[in-house]
């Protein structure tokens, strides 16, 4: 799972455990005004974005960076029933795909985050 906190005007997601490795990074911290949206999707996942990747994919688990159609998404989900999507413009990648404990709390605190 990843830990979210607001920080400095930065949105900052941390990966815990095995998955600072699988996923190839530790922590992103994205700008506040990068942030278009937040919203708790248990039916988002992996199907959205299979093409080339830096990263895992286990099946059960992805993590890391993946490329489609010219875009480019951030995953650390292992059940998709825990997924929030959070939705960037002028970053490095267009979306992330994380995994929390709380997906709708997680989805609420970041958007009143960006209002």
């Amino acid at each position: 799972m990843s830990r979210v906190t607001i920080q400095d005007n930065n949105l900052v997601i941390a990966m815990q455990g095995v998955r600072k490795v699988l996923t190839l990074k530790s922590e992103l911290s994205i700008p506040l005004e990068n942030v278009v949206s937040a919203t708790s999707d248990p039916t988002a996942g992996k199907e959205l974005f299979k093409g080339w990747r830096v990263g895992t994919e286990l099946g059960f688990y992805s993590g890391g960076t993946f490329y489609k159609d010219g875009t480019k998404a951030f995953y650390d989900l292992k059940r998709k029933e825990d997924a929030v999507i959070i939705t960037l413009k002028d970053d490095d990648f267009d979306t992330l795909i994380i995994g929390v404990d709380d997906p709708k709390a997680t989805a609420e605190y970041i958007q009143n985050a960006i209002k």
